[in-house]
């Protein structure tokens, strides 16, 4: 018989939805979905297997109702870095296993990981699929990702001079979003990292637009083109 196994992923982003509709069918036990906004919690309790609870993430009585201390994992995953930090911690010292938050800065990656929190950092909410690979050990093992519609390739700066400068947060297209910069051996994450001469830049991509990478790449040019003159 399967250790039922709770998990509560808190915060609205696209990240965290993505997440929950991976988890949905794996979880073997609870799964809990902290929404603020009532209409968001009401549309996440239609899903199958998804417990949706309204409230803040960083409202200890909203938290306090998800049985922390029998959770296996707790992910916050909202588009604020403060809040996710503060309910993480607070999930953390409750006697949650595994705790994950998002962040947006490299900066207190090693904090968070001293306090025994694991940071995610994303370089766009559009890399879901590179996050939720970021999520080990607890939650890789359980989320059965479509690989099959997507894959990985590497890309090399200096052969799209248009890029370089640009941070990494902008590097994304409808079906392209470039998750990480790799300059030497050293591979970055964060949103505000800038490509530099001789970067390589790791990029998933939807397998339909498989031979036309590279119309992708320049239409992600002129997006990042458009931003800077903005």
């Amino acid at each position: 018989m399967n250790k039922k196994i709770n998990i509560v992923v808190a915060g609205d982003s696209s990240f965290s939805w993505y997440l929950v509709n991976e988890l949905k069918n794996e979880v073997t036990g609870r799964l809990y979905f902290v929404l603020e906004d009532k209409e968001q919690a009401i549309e996440a309790s239609l899903l199958e297997n998804v417990i949706a609870i309204t409230g803040d993430i960083t409202d200890t009585d909203v938290l306090d109702q998800l049985d922390l201390a029998e959770c296996h994992t707790v992910v916050i995953g909202s588009k604020e870095e403060r809040a996710n930090i503060m309910a993480a911690l607070y999930a953390k010292n409750e006697g949650a296993q595994n705790v994950y938050a998002r962040v947006f800065e490299e900066k207190v990656s090693n904090l968070l990981k001293s306090l025994g929190v694991t940071p995610i950092i994303t370089a766009s909410t559009a890399a879901s699929f590179s996050a939720v690979n970021s999520l080990q050990p607890s939650v890789a093992r359980i989320v059965n990702l479509t690989e099959d519609n997507f894959s990985m390739v590497e890309i090399e700066a200096d052969q799209y001079a248009d890029l370089i400068g640009h941070r990494l947060g902008n590097l994304h297209s409808e079906h392209l979003h470039v998750i990480a910069i790799q300059n030497n051996h050293n591979i970055f994450l964060g949103y505000n990292h800038k490509v530099e001469v001789g970067s390589k830049l790791i990029a998933i991509y939807d397998k339909q637009i498989k031979g036309k990478i590279h119309q992708e790449i320049r239409q992600i040019i002129n997006l990042v083109s458009k931003l800077s003159k903005g």
